[in-house]
């Protein structure tokens, strides 16, 4: 019996398809932008824990007057000797705001006894490594392409230190952490000081690795015991950091569409919820022919399951392709935080199947709900009462 009720709930579906295909469609694009973001966060979290592998345990800082400062290599000695510190690693880092792009890129300097490469995390896209002291660098894919550079050419970019030099484009680099490195500049220590204007026996910061990384909240409480007024950021606080930023503007992202949706569902639901004169009708024959109050009933449901159960699905597939397959074009900036050079690099999908449930159960639910309803009364109600009116 119940294979003949949802024969018959295709039938109506199939004579009623403009009403199924209005429904569907306003459910589905709920669902795809609901999907959308939570794809989205899900896989740029996932961009997180990756760098989290690349960043160093502790980053010790120095601030003044609530902001960060370089600090003296003289500093380094006063971090010797603390249990499980594997490595203290000085860096020379910063930002450098380029007019071509009306924003800024990172200036890295490479240590003399580290590999340019290694300090980016990438590989060698065109071109070759830099030689230490020939004022050379090597950019990101994103960032070259952007400029319109190519190996050979020359870059001057802007400092007030007379020791900084142009410097000639050797090479461009992808990077796993494309999401991090897409604007980054990875040059000689002595040029990126002379950009940056940091001087000689100074560092912005010192990178430690630990040979216990489960003891870095002790290390760090050593650390700021030996020197006070530091900031030290431990590697599992950034992670966390991330999470809550990436969350909050997911959040932020679903709030500014919830009038949008709940029109949409309020409609759907409003279409689905009334039932029509030639509907009313077609009750009144099946209970006229031998249906009971729950066969009808039974239809009613199949029927909303079918289309809930279709647009749902279809919104999911929406929003997969949106994020996955189209690079998640007008939402990407909007959780990525990018604005002038934008990192093209591919996400990694990343599926979470509670929250696809999730996302099905307050769907389908509510919809299928409000569709029995009615469909209830007009079951209960005489069947020649229903076709005389």
């Amino acid at each position: 019996m119940k294979a003949s009720i949802l024969v018959h709930a295709f039938g109506a579906l199939a004579r009623r398809k403009a009403r199924a295909v209005a429904l569907g469609g306003g459910l589905a694009f709920a669902v795809a932008l609901v999907a959308a973001v939570m794809f989205l966060t899900g896989s740029l979290r996932a961009e997180a824990e990756l760098a989290h592998g690349a960043q160093p345990d502790i980053v010790v800082q120095r601030l003044v007057a609530g902001r960060p400062t370089v600090l003296s290599l003289a500093d380094r000695e006063a971090l010797d000797g603390i249990p499980s510190v594997r490595s203290i690693t000085p860096r020379i880092w910063g930002y450098v705001f380029l007019p071509a792009l009306q924003g800024n890129v990172t200036i890295v300097g490479t240590a003399p006894d580290a590999t340019t490469l290694s300090t980016a995390n990438g590989v060698l896209e065109e071109g070759r490594d830099i030689t230490l002291g020939q004022h050379e660098m090597i950019a990101g894919v994103e960032l070259a392409r952007f400029l319109g550079m190519r190996p050979g050419d020359e870059l001057g970019l802007p400092s007030s230190d007379p020791r900084a030099h142009a410097m000639k484009l050797v090479g461009t680099f992808r990077s796993s952490l494309d999401l991090w490195t897409a604007d980054v500049v990875v040059c000689d220590e002595e040029d990126a000081r002379a950009l940056l204007g940091v001087p000689d026996g100074e560092a912005v910061d010192f990178a430690v690795t630990l040979a216990n990384p489960a003891e870095a909240r002790v290390v760090a409480k050593t650390i700021l015991e030996r020197l006070p007024g530091a900031r030290v950021i431990e590697r599992d606080l950034l992670q966390r950091v991330y999470h809550l930023a990436y969350g909050r503007r997911a959040g932020l992202v679903l709030g500014a569409t919830i009038p949008a949706i709940l029109a949409l569902l309020v409609l759907a639901w409003d279409r689905a919820s009334g039932i029509g004169a030639d509907e009313r009708r077609e009750i009144a024959i099946l209970k006229a022919v031998g249906w009971s109050t729950s066969d009808v009933l039974w239809a009613k449901l199949f029927e909303s399951m079918l289309v809930g159960a279709g647009a749902t699905a279809l919104g999911l597939l929406l929003g997969y392709g949106w994020i996955y397959w189209l690079g998640a074009p007008g939402l990407r900036p909007a959780l990525v935080g990018w604005s002038v050079l934008y990192p093209q690099a591919a996400l990694t999908p990343v599926v979470d199947v509670a929250e696809l449930l999730g996302i099905s159960i307050a769907v389908l639910g509510p919809f299928v709900l409000l569709s029995v309803v009615p469909a209830w009364k007009a079951a209960t109600t005489d069947p020649l009462e229903a076709m005389r009116s």
